[in-house]
């Protein structure tokens, strides 16, 4: 669906206006442009971040419309464009990316859907040589899917310790394949996951606490969301039971991109979902069953959003959200960094990325290893860019934070859905939830630590993560962390057998 004409905003002066910028403090937003010739293309769209060369700092893939694909190399916070060199330069109008190691290597492989119109097959580059090259291997594998592709995701929804790959569509049903290690096996009908509706986004999440990934599916254009429930390997979609459908919304509203995040720091997770429409925030009452609280706030602006992410910029403890807009006859539309105020939200956005923003792309990493989040948007208007903001926090408040890497035994990525928990020491108070990525931004799905941002005088934290496996929810801690010794590299664990 596409949308040209005025973006309707919310009136109240609170609102539109970001925090005052004489005295600034951590929680008022500071970012730089980075390289920003480098990132000036037009024409981005998915982007999506991991460490695919394993030299300790995260890299960035945009995928573009009128241009060859881009793979950023990160050497200490300097980027050098690469993909030609290694294999992943398509020319081809690239809709989505997600970073999964599905050979279970040890390293990130890359699969790419393009549009329909450019008439490509979906493509899985394997990476081989640590980075060095990438080769696709989709028609080995039985991945080379045609169609108008959308949120993809690399899950293990069978719990077999390899990842799975899930595939949204916006003009057919979804797609399910199982990993069976040597190809792909089409599972769609038999787990009852094809959802034929016009998908844009979808979120992986253990949403009832049964101990698999449940998937929440945005779709446009009039179509109602589905909720998919995994009940042992099969799924009911139980969003209309759950009244989280938008049942009779008119043709020209939809639900785009759905973000996870404790947003209110209870322990569950959340759900924020940006909309061609009123965006939306479901709060979860942690038994399975959801509440709209975004009637009335500042997130229910009508804003034509396209996509979403949650972030803790200014290392709070409160995770921050950021929106992105889209018109296809403008270059740029407002954007929406929303501070989040102990669950209350309030328009930070700074100047420079309303003039310079998103239309698609979203995606928060600290690839300056200096303790903040950064964060990568995709613009693809033939007149917009793809920028990379640096986060300038002051140093201090920098310093309080902890990256988690979750990994299972053998130092694989392929925990996507797990949640991470953290708790200060000293009082067994709850800093925060947080979710490894199982997709999001823009019908991508990048490979990041977790992040947590440390509220001031916290000095050691206990951090608990929750695994699915076999049905079960197993927690595992770790004691007496100091996360100081961990900046720069983040505290990685290994999830329990």
């Amino acid at each position: 669906m596409t949308r040209t004409g005025p973006v309707v905003l919310a009136t109240s002066a609170w609102l539109l206006a970001a925090p005052p910028a004489q005295q600034p403090s951590p929680s008022t937003p500071q970012f730089e442009r980075v390289q920003p010739e480098l990132f000036a293309a037009s024409g981005a769209q998915p982007n999506a971040w991991a460490d695919y060369d394993s030299d300790g700092d995260p890299d960035l893939f945009v995928g573009f419309r009128y241009r060859a694909n881009r793979l950023y190399r990160n050497d200490r916070g300097t980027f050098t464009d690469v993909a030609a060199q290694v294999g992943l330069a398509d020319t081809v109008e690239t809709r989505a990316a997600a970073w999964g190691d599905f050979d279970s290597d040890g390293d990130f492989d890359l699969f790419i859907g393009f549009a329909a119109r450019a008439q490509g097959r979906a493509k899985l580059y394997r990476n081989d040589d640590n980075g060095r090259h990438f080769v696709d291997v989709a028609a080995q594998y039985g991945v080379g899917l045609e169609g108008t592709t959308r949120q993809p995701a690399w899950i293990d929804y069978d719990q077999d310790g390899d990842v799975d790959l899930f595939v949204a569509y916006r003009d057919q049903p979804n797609r399910l394949l199982r990993n069976d290690g040597a190809k792909f096996t089409d599972v769609t009908e038999q787990t009852g996951i094809g959802d034929p509706r016009k998908t844009v986004g979808v979120a992986w999440f253990d949403m009832d606490q049964d101990g698999d990934l449940d998937a929440f599916v945005a779709n446009q254009d009039g179509d109602q969301d589905g909720f998919f429930r995994n009940d042992g390997g099969k799924f009911t979609d139980v969003a209309p039971q759950l009244e989280m459908s938008w049942a009779g919304r008119p043709a020209d509203q939809g639900s785009v991109g759905p973000a996870i995040a404790d947003y209110d720091n209870d322990g569950d997770l959340d759900i924020f979902i940006a909309t061609y429409g009123p965006d939306v925030l479901w709060q979860n009452h942690g038994d399975g069953t959801f509440k709209l609280v975004s009637r009335g706030t500042a997130l229910a602006g009508e804003y034509h959003s396209t996509t979403a992410a949650w972030g803790d910029y200014d290392n709070d403890g409160w995770p921050d959200l950021f929106v992105a807009s889209y018109l296809a006859d403008q270059a740029e539309v407002p954007d929406h960094l929303f501070h989040n105020q102990r669950g209350t939200f309030v328009n930070a956005t700074p100047a420079a990325m309303l003039e310079k923003g998103a239309s698609h792309g979203i995606a928060w990493a600290d690839f300056d290893a200096d303790g903040d989040l950064d964060l990568a948007l995709a613009n693809n208007h033939r007149d917009g860019a793809h920028h990379l903001y640096r986060n300038m926090l002051p140093a201090a408040a920098a310093a309080r934070a902890l990256q988690v890497r979750l990994v299972d035994q053998r130092g694989r990525w392929t925990q996507a859905g797990a949640e991470v928990r953290v708790y200060d020491a000293a009082t067994g108070r709850r800093i925060g939830t947080g979710l490894v990525d199982s997709g999001g931004g823009y019908c991508s799905q990048g490979a990041t630590p977790v992040h947590f941002g440390l509220p001031d005088g916290v000095q050691r934290v206990r951090v608990e993560v929750t695994t699915l496996r076999g049905g079960r929810r197993t927690v595992t801690s770790v004691d007496d962390v100091n996360p100081q010794a961990y900046r720069g590299r983040g505290l990685e664990i290994r999830a329990p057998r």
